[in-house]
């Protein structure tokens, strides 16, 4: 036996070694592919260190005593050894900056923002470049990039009486603005939503200058925070829910101000001077998502949408009425046994910058059949990147949006998380859901 498997081997060695030897068939020459492995260099939004934090919305009863208020508190943390400034902007739901503050953090450092205290009560964060830094921090005065140190001494304290009522005033009736146009919707709310930026000092200039991006804004990805929502009111809620904040890296990470990125366009491509409009290097956002949704049963189960949304308005306008109402492609709602409802392609939507709004809405597509549950299918471009003539956009493009999914059960459970984007802020995915339809109509 041991003689037959020598034998095999000898017959089989030349063959292998003729095969070694053969030359491979020609192949045309391809292009070589651009492959990233670089993470942060991604359109793809991430938890990860950024820029700049998105909270998508926000709702606080200013008019009620804290124990029964709607609120919302968020953290800002910074991940880096070396101090950091975090400018802080509120706006309102139709993204007129309502209040603006700088927060000094020293390194390591978290601070948490009750929008309670800042809106109801006028008690912004008092934040100092003269605070003691912690063992493992570098000193306060140990980050180059900061232009300086001395306008940061002492931020934050009570808002001026008058201040606090116009601020107020704009995130509850859209009034109260200096331009004497309406900038918000009626609400019985604070209603709006909060960015947070690196920045280079304690600078109070106003983020509706092109300025502010071109000179103010830093580019290190060192911001991370999360936000929760409470309603301890029992009548009407009883719940709180919590998700982390949006995070925007800029692309490249650090270095001083300057336009080159790889990326198409940028976060806030509405407000970059011209010549330079991704100058705030941020990450954009993508248009199309998917949102799972509960409604009813004997637990009582109810989803809402926070809908993020780009607005249509130049960045500098002190006008913001084209953000009031935008249009998006109606939604295609999908059952538990995959049966699409969708309105008319007539009967286009409309909603502000930031907003939250019941599954159950007329906004959106009826459940039909007997089914609790299933997703939705939606693309929220605002349409103002095709129009012919006036676009804010810097190119023609969908507009950058988020949807965070708010599910509750019992008037006691509650959980916040992100929809599923369908596809980056890069690519374009213009008529997505109106796709879709198409697609189930042909088979």
């Amino acid at each position: 036996m041991k003689r037959i498997l020598f034998a095999v081997v000898l017959a089989v060695i030349p063959v292998l070694a003729t095969a070694g030897t053969r030359r491979p068939a020609a192949h045309p020459p391809q292009a070589p592919r651009e492959v990233t492995t670089e993470n942060n260099a991604s359109c793809d939004i991430s938890t990860s260190p950024a820029a700049t934090l998105l909270l998508p919305y926000f709702e606080v009863d200013i008019a009620k005593h804290v124990s029964r208020a709607r609120n919302a508190i968020f953290s800002v943390i910074n991940t880096s050894r070396s101090p950091q400034i975090a400018r802080v902007t509120v706006w309102s739901d139709q993204g007129y900056p309502a209040l603006w503050f700088n927060l000094f953090l020293t390194g390591y450092d978290v601070e948490s923002i009750s929008l309670y205290d800042v809106l109801a009560r006028g008690a912004v964060p008092q934040t100092s470049s003269r605070t003691e830094r912690g063992l493992k921090s570098a000193s306060n005065s140990d980050n180059p990039r900061i232009l300086s140190v001395e306008s940061c001494g002492e931020n934050g304290g009570r808002l001026d009486p008058s201040v606090l009522t116009a601020v107020q005033s704009i995130l509850t009736t859209g009034q109260g603005a200096s331009s004497g146009c309406r900038v918000g919707t009626v609400h019985d709310a604070a209603t709006g939503f909060v960015t947070v930026d690196v920045v280079n000092g304690c600078s109070t200039i106003s983020p509706l200058e092109m300025s502010y991006y071109s000179q103010v804004l830093l580019f290190d990805n060192v911001l991370t925070g999360d936000y929760e929502r409470i309603d301890p009111d029992v009548d009407t809620g009883n719940l709180a829910g919590g998700n982390p904040l949006v995070h925007l890296k800029a692309i490249p990470d650090g270095g001083g101000a300057s336009n080159n990125t790889p990326l198409p366009y940028t976060f806030y491509d509405r407000f970059t001077p011209p010549g330079a409009r991704k100058m705030d290097r941020r990450q954009p956002l993508p248009a199309a998502f998917a949102a799972r949704f509960i409604e009813g049963g004997t637990g009582k189960f109810h989803t809402d949408y926070v809908l993020w949304r780009e607005g249509a308005s130049a960045g500098a306008a002190l006008c913001v009425s084209s953000n009031a109402a935008m249009p998006f492609e109606p939604a295609v709602r999908f059952d538990e046994s995959e049966n699409p409802s969708a309105l008319t392609s007539a009967s286009y939507v409309n909603s502000p910058m930031s907003s939250s709004i019941a599954t159950t809405s007329k906004l959106f597509p009826p459940l039909t059949g007997y089914g609790l549950t299933g997703w939705m299918v939606m693309n929220l471009d605002n349409s103002a990147g095709h129009q012919a003539a006036g676009s804010p956009f810097s190119s023609p493009r969908p507009s950058q949006n988020w949807v965070i999914v708010k599910l509750s059960a019992e008037g006691r459970y509650a959980v916040d998380y992100d929809a599923t984007s369908l596809k980056n802020g890069c690519t374009n995915s213009s008529g997505y859901a109106t796709t879709v339809v198409k697609m189930g109509n042909e088979k």
